[in-house]
């Protein structure tokens, strides 16, 4: 309200009180005109609430996560699902005799965080083999039909949902066999006979799955029995080299393989965040999963795969600038380049996708390795007295891992000697920032559109010297 209506308010107060006899002597009173600030507040207050409310009604202005999400399930919008964490171990087989480990073998660290192995793998006696394991824990989910009727949905609980990376859907319509049902978005191109169902997620911070209606999807048959394998994870949680793990259940286990991590587990992505899926919701209505508008394929591979780190696309007019020539063959081609640290068969599964759910007439595709250089930074500086010298080691290690190293979600695009000054700088580890030498030796800056920057992480290290400063 402004202070026109405020007085206006006020006054129409005052004229109101002199026309009931019983208040007509205090309508002058300060005891009055308290109550007329007071009502003309709580007005205000009142209109404030209800504009507010008003403006949760829109994606635009939606500040809170459930009004968001409750916009973006309108628009049958599903935001990005965590990932994994992913990296190599060891593992000894100290018997007389081989073992071999299924897919998915199921191990535990120190800190009972949930790994498996990717891949099957066979030990010969007194060897040791190397392989990959993603932190991820299955769980399976039961529900009933309790009735035949269109859509019938379930959802998840809400910490399942937040921790979901993918599921699998079964169902038992009554021959004690749980057949897998596919999804089929918005259930399209499907007919009644179909096994097939469709994820949502609620308002309420919810995987939710919906079944059909016997025109768009089967509908389950009465007292049929839904199982859904849940493979969950903690998204961005690391795991250091040379850590032990245990099998999950060791009652079961060969007590003569032992398993070590051999390089860090890392490069695990959280689920999508509240601001990025009120955004994202705006424009999926343009996207809708299927078209690649305006030549955007990143957004479009980041969407589907999240494990992409970096991606670069680029057309026949790049192509030849960089290669300084022209051939027949760049002709109406799409170039990419992408890399991800959690899925070494990444590129084969992004040109099936494209080629499969984008095809384009005229267009053919072409993954390309990306070109992979870096760059050493050589940092030294003398460090505050009361500075322990691990802790700022420590420091320093996170900012450069965070900003420079080829696994990281945040990693920069290029490296500049101004922010690496300020980042140090930040940390309110050196004695005064005349102490900061920092020398950037190698690549900083990629030289063309296949080129991936990141930080010789070992080299740098090794340069790193902190001496510390000390007074009398």
């Amino acid at each position: 309200m402004d202070y026109q209506n405020k007085q206006a308010a006020r006054a129409s107060f005052t004229d109101i009180l002199k026309t009931k006899p019983s208040l007509e002597p205090l309508a002058d009173s300060q005891v009055m005109q308290g109550v007329n600030i007071f009502q003309g507040l709580a007005l205000e207050f009142a209109l404030n609430k209800l504009e507010r409310a008003r403006q949760e009604g829109y994606s635009s202005t939606a500040l809170n996560r459930g009004s968001i999400l409750a916009l973006a399930e309108g628009k049958q919008y599903i935001p990005r699902k965590p990932l994994p964490s992913r990296g190599p171990i060891s593992i000894e087989n100290k018997s007389e005799y081989p073992s071999g480990l299924p897919a998915h073998y199921p191990l535990i660290s120190e800190n009972q965080v949930h790994y498996m192995l990717v891949d099957a793998v066979a030990i010969d006696s007194h060897t040791t083999k190397i392989t990959d394991v993603i932190q991820v824990e299955k769980l399976s989910l039961y529900f009933t039909i309790e009735q035949e009727k269109p859509f019938i949905e379930f959802l998840f609980g809400r910490e399942i949902s937040r921790q979901t990376h993918q599921f699998n859907v079964f169902v038992d319509q009554g021959d004690g066999y749980y057949k897998e049902w596919v999804i089929a978005p918005r259930f399209r191109n499907v007919n009644g006979r179909d096994a097939v169902f469709d994820e949502f997620y609620s308002h309420t911070d919810q995987i939710g799955i919906r079944f059909g209606n016997n025109i768009f999807g089967l509908i389950p048959k009465a007292n049929s029995k839904v199982k859904v394998d849940l493979w969950l994870t903690k998204a961005d949680i690391k795991l250091m080299p040379k850590q032990p793990l245990t099998p999950l259940y060791p009652e079961n286990a060969d007590d003569k393989l032992e398993f070590v991590t051999t390089g860090g587990i890392i490069g695990g992505t959280e689920a999508e965040s509240t601001e990025e899926i009120k955004v994202n919701s705006l424009y999926y209505e343009l996207y809708d999963d299927n078209h690649v508008f305006d030549d955007d394929y990143s957004f479009f591979i980041k969407r589907h795969y999240p494990g992409v780190l970096w991606c670069k696309v680029w057309g026949e007019s790049e192509q030849e600038e960089m290669e300084g020539r022209m051939d027949e063959q760049w002709v109406n081609r799409v170039f990419v380049a992408l890399y991800s640290p959690t899925d070494p068969n990444i590129a084969q599964k992004v040109e099936k996708t494209l080629k499969t759910v984008i095809p384009q007439l005229n267009r053919r595709y072409s993954l390309m390795p990306p070109e992979e250089v870096s760059f050493i930074a050589k940092i030294e500086g003398k460090i505050k007295r009361d500075i322990m010298l691990s802790d700022a080691r420590k420091a320093i290690i996170k900012v450069l891992s965070d900003n420079y190293h080829k696994n990281s979600v945040n990693r920069k695009e290029k490296a500049l000697k101004r922010d690496l000054y300020r980042s140090m700088n930040n940390l309110n580890i050196f004695a005064s920032e005349d102490d900061i030498y920092i020398e950037l030796v190698g690549t900083t800056e990629p030289q063309n559109l296949k080129q991936m920057v990141s930080i010789d992480f070992d080299a740098s290290l090794a340069f790193l010297n902190l001496p510390t400063s000390i007074t009398y």
